[in-house]
């Protein structure tokens, strides 16, 4: 089995005194006999793709021929899971080279003539070269080192996992630096979370809040080295398909743009989540990659074979299960790199030079900045935290009012005592925060948390009110009906509230 990010297979052939021409016949027949799409032949080689099944996403069958040597390779289209092909490779070149001695069989007393009619129909002009083919860029990743040595088609991929991995150590460092020089050692979720925000981390409060470089520093932050390693993996893939077609400025801007929009997304959709990662701009990267293979950007050969092994990456890929994941980024990134695919093309395809080198930048500029004004002028600022603040205050409040009204002394001056020099201060208390519950502004589902959390309270102040007035008059048969109703009321919303949630 092959094996690595692009795996592949190859094998050659020495033709010695066997026609080079006759070769590349056989080949071309043998290829047609077992369906696979031929994408380019002439006279240098030939470039086919097998077919899509259930074992296989399809691969690229490439012939070349160099000094009387035809090397024929197997390389997988599509991302493979555990970084093998499963002998998938291996088995396409056993095949074509059976092929290829049953095509010599039957050929063998026309060959010649065959030949000529195939050379005959070569077009003038062909979508597809072997000095250009559409997997050019995942040529180049071969060897352990190579996805991070940037070299002609494939420069900016690399440096862009070389400065995320160089972050993230970067940060691991401040992570242990940070708690000494700032917090003396007192690690807690509030200082994990201000040492967040210090490195550049996204947050919906702070980038609501004017702090709009976060979309943008985050995309190059991660919270661990599998984060970090999973994703970079996956961006080596998708930047080797489309960074030498689109050029490697325009692939850089898109990476940046798409990333910052996936920043935003998860910005609109989470409250108080701290978010980061590249993998917004890495979905953004394949909605680019699904735009450009809508059109004929690439041979329909080709296209037909990475648009539906892309496909499956993205679908398998873009379901929203898991925890801890930021799936808004990810659909962000993927429906603005879809948008920023077509602008792309239409920038790569056009005739006027000024358009050609600047229409892609200053329309994904314009695209980014519109939607980041979007989501910082009109988005909602919520007040989540206040909401678990105050939530967290009462339960505290709660807790110390228990101990007020039911404590364990015996002696009933002191259990008075207790009630009204620090029970019912405590009951003034929580009404206050029942009244600032009904006016935070906050999210629909938590809008209606927060009025039954008010509900609740101000009906627990009215149960120890009455229980107060209970004990200190002796008289239960006056307060206890009173007790019983609320004590009902407050059952009742607990259960109305259960159901709905």
């Amino acid at each position: 089995m092959a094996g690595g990010i692009s795996p592949n297979k190859i094998i050659t052939i020495p033709l010695e005194d066997y026609n080079s021409d006759h070769y590349l016949t056989l080949l071309y027949q043998a290829m047609l006999n077992m369906g696979w799409d031929i994408g380019y032949f002439d006279h240098d080689g030939i470039i086919a793709y097998t077919k899509i099944s259930w074992e296989s996403y399809s691969e690229e069958i490439s012939a070349r021929l160099k000094d009387n040597i035809i090397v024929i390779k197997s390389e997988c289209v599509g991302y493979q899971g555990l970084f093998t092909d499963y002998g998938k490779n291996n088995k396409n070149l056993e095949l074509l080279l059976g092929e290829i001695s049953y095509a010599e069989f039957h050929l063998q007393q026309n060959l010649e003539q065959t030949t000529q009619e195939l050379i005959n129909g070569i077009p003038e002009k062909q979508f597809l070269n072997l000095e250009d083919p559409p997997m050019a860029g995942k040529e180049q990743l071969r060897g352990f080192f190579s996805p991070i040595i940037p070299r002609k088609k494939y420069v900016i991929t690399p440096l862009l996992v070389i400065v995320n991995t160089i972050v993230f150590i970067l940060t691991s460092v401040a992570f242990v630096l940070l708690p000494k020089l700032l917090f003396k050692n007192n690690i807690s979720d509030d200082t994990s979370e201000k040492i967040y925000m210090l490195l550049g981390f996204n947050s919906r409060t702070h980038v609501l809040n004017g702090e709009i470089w976060r979309l943008l520093t985050s995309v190059f932050l991660h919270f661990s080295w599998l984060h970090l390693v999973l994703n970079m993996i996956v961006l080596v893939y998708v930047g080797s398909l489309i960074e030498y077609k689109l050029g490697k400025w325009n692939f850089l801007l898109m990476f940046l743009f798409t990333g910052i929009i996936s920043s935003m997304f998860s910005v609109m959709w989470h409250f108080t989540e701290i978010s980061a990662g590249a993998s917004g701009a890495i979905f953004g990267l394949f909605g680019i990659l699904l735009a450009l293979l809508s059109t004929n950007f690439y041979e329909r050969s080709a296209r037909k074979a990475l648009l539906i092994s892309t496909a499956i990456t993205v679908g398998i890929n873009i379901i929203p299960v898991g925890e801890g994941i930021d799936h808004a980024a990810h659909f962000g990134g993927l429906i603005s790199g879809y948008i920023l695919g077509w602008i792309a093309y239409w920038g790569v395809t056009q005739k006027n030079l000024f358009i050609k080198k600047w229409g892609i930048a200053l329309s994904g500029l314009l695209l980014t900045a519109a939607f980041v004004a979007y989501g910082v002028l009109f988005m909602p600022q919520y007040q989540v935290k206040e909401y678990e603040a105050l939530i967290q205050k009462y339960e505290t409040m709660s807790n110390q009012l228990n101990v007020d009204f039911y404590g364990e002394t015996s002696e009933r001056q002191v259990k008075l005592d207790s009630m009204e020099q620090r029970g019912l201060p405590r009951v003034t208390e929580i009404k206050k925060i029942a009244a600032q519950l009904t006016h935070l502004k906050l999210p629909y589902k938590k809008k209606k948390d927060a009025e039954v959390q008010a509900k609740l309270i101000n009906l627990y102040c009215q149960y120890y009110n009455l229980l107060y007035l209970e004990f200190k008059e002796q008289n239960h048969y006056k307060y206890r009906p009173k007790i019983d109703h609320i004590t009902d009321q407050i059952n009742e919303v607990r259960s109305d509230y259960s159901k709905n949630n």
